[in-house]
């Protein structure tokens, strides 16, 4: 029995022994599989990521010290974003209105009516667009990239004229990707836009 004792008594001393070597030896932070890793996810990252191109866009915003720094010009466009639908002024003198249709705004209406205005007034480079308090942050852009260019047939002149054709082509907002036709072209519109909010 004392023998039994003995070997216990002694292996309980080896336990203690290899413990209080472990604690003395310090802590070994492996770091190279930790580099291998953020290397590898690094590299994820990078082929992965989807890099956006800015478009800054130079707006014109109200102040005081406009009002008197020169004549205004002969013709300045101002589009009035309603709740209802838009309004169309020269800042004096209503040009007319254009009601949503089933509920969304008409932006093909907007841009047919832009070019026509800027085929009646072809120097003619000031817009202005207005908004509501309430009216989405979102309609506001898209009504600037409307004044700003339309899409019209490429036989067509500034005035208008079908250059093939006796007729007049209407203007096209976006053209679609499965039907853009090669006979389309980016026209200029208002491209100096000013925003506020409407009266």
């Amino acid at each position: 029995m004392a023998s039994s004792n003995r070997s216990f008594a002694y292996s309980g001393s080896l336990l203690q022994s290899s413990y209080m070597d472990r604690l003395k030896k310090p802590a070994e932070l492996m770091l190279v599989p930790m580099i291998d890793i953020f290397t590898v996810l690094v590299t994820f990252l990078l082929m992965t990521a989807v890099f956006s191109r800015l478009t800054i866009m130079q707006l014109q915003l109200p102040s005081a010290a406009d009002s008197s720094s020169g004549p205004p010009p002969a013709f300045r466009l101002e589009v009035i974003v309603r709740k209802d639908g838009f309004e169309l002024t020269d800042g004096t003198d209503r040009i007319g209105t254009i009601p949503k249709s089933n509920g969304k705004y008409d932006f093909e209406a907007l841009s047919a009516q832009a070019v026509s205005l800027k085929r009646e007034y072809p120097k003619s480079e000031d817009a202005s667009v207005l908004l509501e308090r309430d009216i989405e942050y979102d309609y506001l852009i898209q009504v600037m990239d409307t004044v700003r260019s339309a899409y019209v047939p490429a036989e067509t002149d500034l005035a208008g004229t079908n250059l093939s054709n006796a007729g007049v082509e209407p203007a096209v907002l976006k053209p679609e990707a499965s039907n853009a036709e090669p006979r389309l072209k980016k026209m200029p519109l208002f491209a100096n836009i000013a925003v506020g909010e409407a009266p």
